[in-house]
């Protein structure tokens, strides 16, 4: 007697999910934004332009890249957290996404909340460099020489919270003082002058200074060499431990984007970030393709967003 309500109400319910999903059948159907929430010239841009241009081809549509930088990514993360979730506004999100968390009260919106991953796109390790101008030949002889001169040792930083810039110093009984930059690309400058001591960017921020030798690289971040610089120990091999943590890049949508769109996107960025031609690209660049779908990635940054959490309680990072 009341099986015909629910055979009705499961029929009505087949039916909406069957329209839900044929509602977004045609996506993309005009160009989406991508924005990148730094300005033109660093490691979030060059990897996005790359990804923009294949991934409009796969989808039939434009990719435009919007660059809003400014306040260290909030200012564009904010404007992509906050757009309509159609799909029609994206994110390049990076390694930042984690420590502005965990470091910044007051954020006017939340990486764990207000973001749905979407894929990785790519990752690099983290390279220490010095002008080549400097006496540091290897991570030994620069870390005799900051002990001799403290009050004259600098390094360059992007965000206050980064784990690799905190455990360097402490893990090699160091105390250079921070200097923070709105972005690497502001920063640079700065070292190949000689007017800060070090750096710990992204190997896509610095591969190419150092291939023409007008930056040094000591020691990179991971659990092994990487290709683009061989000679280059990493960390452990230099003597300087747990610091194995890498930068990475992924797509996001505004939290709410429909599940077929956040699919869509997730089956053509793995398809994009496979081709030779953008694995040649981002090689260039200092980037390894290394795409994940969205349950993988979304682990990921789930880990990611605890492990800065911890760094932040480990250092009692002063939260501003």
């Amino acid at each position: 007697m009341h099986l015909r309500p629910i055979r009705v109400a499961l029929a009505a319910l087949v039916l909406w999910s069957g329209a839900a999903g044929s509602a977004w059948a045609d996506y993309p159907d005009k160009p989406i934004r991508l924005v990148v929430p730094y300005a033109a010239g660093g490691g979030v841009d060059n990897i996005s332009r790359v990804v923009a241009t294949e991934l409009g081809m796969r989808l039939k549509q434009s990719v435009v890249i919007e660059n809003r930088g400014g306040a260290n990514g909030n200012i564009g993360t904010e404007y992509a957290a906050r757009a309509a979730p159609d799909g029609y506004t994206l994110l390049m999100g990076a390694t930042y996404l984690g420590f502005n968390r965990a470091t910044t009260a007051n954020l006017p919106y939340d990486a764990a909340k207000d973001l749905q991953p979407i894929a990785r796109t790519g990752r690099a390790p983290f390279v220490l460099v010095v002008p080549t101008a400097s006496p540091a030949k290897d991570v030994a002889g620069l870390v005799a020489w900051m002990k001799a001169n403290p009050d004259k040792s600098s390094y360059g930083a992007v965000g206050a919270g980064s784990p690799t810039n905190l455990l360097f110093p402490q893990n090699t009984g160091t105390k250079p003082v921070q200097v923070l930059y709105k972005g690497g690309s502001a920063a640079l400058p700065d070292l190949l002058a000689g007017r800060l001591t070090f750096m710990i960017p992204t190997a896509s921020e610095v591969v190419p200074l150092v291939e023409t030798g007008k930056l040094r690289a000591l020691a990179v971040t991971g659990s092994e060499r990487f290709h683009r610089l061989s000679q280059v120990p990493t960390f452990a091999e230099a003597g300087v431990p747990n610091l194995e943590r890498t930068g990475w890049w992924g797509l996001f949508a505004p939290a709410g984007t429909p599940q077929p769109v956040v699919k869509k996107l997730s089956d053509a960025i793995q398809v994009v970030m496979a081709q030779p031609n953008v694995i040649e690209a981002l090689d260039k660049l200092g980037i390894e393709a290394a795409p994940q779908p969205t349950p993988a990635f979304t682990t990921f940054f789930n880990e990611e967003l605890k492990a800065y959490v911890d760094v932040a309680k480990q250092f009692n990072l002063k939260v501003e």
